[in-house]
């Protein structure tokens, strides 16, 4: 078996990627700190700063973020990249994952990286039409999708796979997720024609109406997944980006869409929950998704295999009960030595199946690790938590320094060839969200109980921008429950245990006292 993310045939790509230093410094955001963890400062640096590319559209150099900043193990970033670096690409799926954390991390100059980009996306969308012209991509229906990756000059078509599901919901939910974060709706109003255009493509995937997407075909990051096929995290990540376009469709004043959507979101979460013998993707006798349906056929039409990103990440999305959740986490830590006690750390999907070198014990995908960390936070399943934690951080530099990479690869280069950005992404994101309870959007800053790992002193976190205010948070006393939080001295009460914090403007100075009991 094998996992088609990593099959990558190989570029040599063309980047404009070094812009004077003025320009560079524009879009360099100011990020979080702390004495509590030194790591932050290094992957910040290796996983945004050195990965922001320019794309030349038309003569204007549009920013963006690139997946990685090293080739075949060699470290390739700092002040003196070069124009001519080799294969580098940018992912609509690593944008939205990694976005997450970037957001958390840095000030709002992520939020307007976030937005060139979905502009950039819809530009190699533009030059995405299948007209089923490639071996590669034979799909011939005419629409136009956004692309899986594009490389420089926005060519969607070479020996990059243009696939066309997952990519259309991580577009979907990354617009959602500018919004939540900005409030920018004027924004969503001028590509608001392309986020209904695309919302529309992900309901013809749905091809025999029980709204989960089956026609997938090349769809990546699924082992063997073809047309005519239904499987867990497509079927996901299209219910959340459905919830997502719902909201802005309300926000707009469009209820009848709002509505809409949200009736196929729901109808997805309940069908895909569905027992397997019943038509789902559920396996309730041993409680786990299974990898995927193929539609069609009588042979062989339930492929049955446990894979770690298939179920963690339809939790991620709230497709999953609580009962769901500890019955994966059940399965995960069953098989502990398997998945994540390996020679260079976790390792969360099928290997490539290349040649040996592929194959080898790997950090595969560090982002569903940390992913893996946080979904277990925040669901109340601490057993193992801090022990993955801990095996990442042992591996954290495996690849020449870079912080976490990604694992093999199909050449078998420990980076993997890919996950510096997204991956780094995560990372802060576990870090900010998941330990200190820290969260943002478009109202201001949000806070609530952390929950600490026995590794990482939980002390401070400073330099937390929003909008033109800077934060600094300190945390004193033994527990995980805030027992009183003070903003520049002055007691500030929660609302139904968060507190909320929006003051725009100036340096502020948080005090959080912990307690063991609420």
């Amino acid at each position: 078996m094998r996992y088609t993310f990593l099959l990558i045939i190989p570029l040599i790509v063309l980047f404009s990627c070094a812009e004077p230093a003025k320009k560079e410094a524009t879009l360099i955001p100011e990020h979080v700190m702390s004495r509590d963890l030194p790591l932050i400062e290094e992957t910040f640096l290796h996983g945004y700063t050195h990965n922001i590319i320019y794309e030349d559209v038309d003569g204007e150099k549009i920013p963006t973020l690139t997946i990685q900043c090293t080739s075949e193990g060699n470290h390739r970033g700092g002040p003196d990249l070069q124009p001519d670096r080799n294969g580098f690409s940018i992912w609509t799926r690593d944008l939205y994952w990694g976005f997450q954390g970037w957001n958390l991390a840095g000030d709002d100059r992520v939020q307007e990286m976030m937005k060139s980009s979905l502009v950039l996306l819809i530009e190699a969308k533009a030059r995405n039409q299948a007209l089923g012209q490639s071996e590669l991509w034979p799909l011939n229906n005419q629409r136009f999708y956004i692309p899986q990756a594009y490389t420089r000059g926005l060519e969607s078509a070479l020996n990059f796979y243009p696939w066309c599901s997952e990519s259309q919901a991580d577009f979907l939910l990354m617009a959602h997720d500018y919004w939540k974060l900005s409030g920018d709706i004027e924004f969503i109003k001028t590509i608001w024609n392309e986020i209904e255009y695309i919302t529309q493509t992900l309901e013809l995937l749905d091809t025999d109406g029980n709204a989960l997407p089956d026609a997938i075909q090349g769809s990546y990051d699924y082992m063997w997944i073809k047309e005519d096929s239904e499987e867990p995290l497509m079927c996901a990540k299209t219910s959340l980006a459905y919830h997502g376009v719902s909201n802005l469709a309300r926000e707009l004043g469009k209820d009848n869409y709002a509505d809409h959507l949200s009736t196929l979101a729901d109808r997805i979460k309940e069908e895909m929950n569905l027992p397997v013998e019943a038509g789902g993707l559920w396996k309730q006798d041993e409680g786990y998704y299974i990898q995927m349906r193929a539609l069609g056929t009588e042979q062989d039409s339930i492929h049955d295999l446990f894979i770690p990103y298939n179920n963690l990440v339809p939790m991620w999305c709230g497709m999953t009960s609580r009962e769901q959740d500890r019955l994966i986490f059940a399965k995960l830590d069953g098989s502990f030595n398997e998945i994540y006690d390996l020679e260079y750390g976790p390792m969360y999907c099928a290997p490539a199946g290349k040649n040996e070198q592929s194959v080898m014990d790997c950090s595969s995908v560090t982002w569903l690790a940390f992913l893996d960390v946080y979904l277990r936070g925040k669901k109340g399943h601490e057993q193992n938590r801090d022990k993955i934690f801990s095996m990442l951080m042992e591996h954290a530099g495996d690849a020449g320094g870079i912080p976490f990479p990604e694992g093999a690869g199909v050449y078998g280069y420990l980076t993997g060839g890919a996950g510096r950005s997204w991956d780094n992404g995560n990372f802060f994101h576990m870090l900010i969200a998941g330990i200190y309870g820290i969260e943002k959007d478009k109202g201001g800053i949000t806070l609530s109980d952390p929950d600490p790992l026995a590794t990482v002193p939980l002390t401070e976190l400073r330099n937390v921008r929003w909008r033109d205010a800077v934060y600094d948070f300190s945390w004193e006393g033994k527990g995980t429950n805030i027992r009183e939080l003070k903003l520049d001295g002055k007691v500030l009460h929660s609302n139904s245990g968060t507190f909320s914090l929006n003051k725009s403007k100036g340096h502020h100075i948080v005090t959080v006292s912990l307690a063991e009991t609420p």
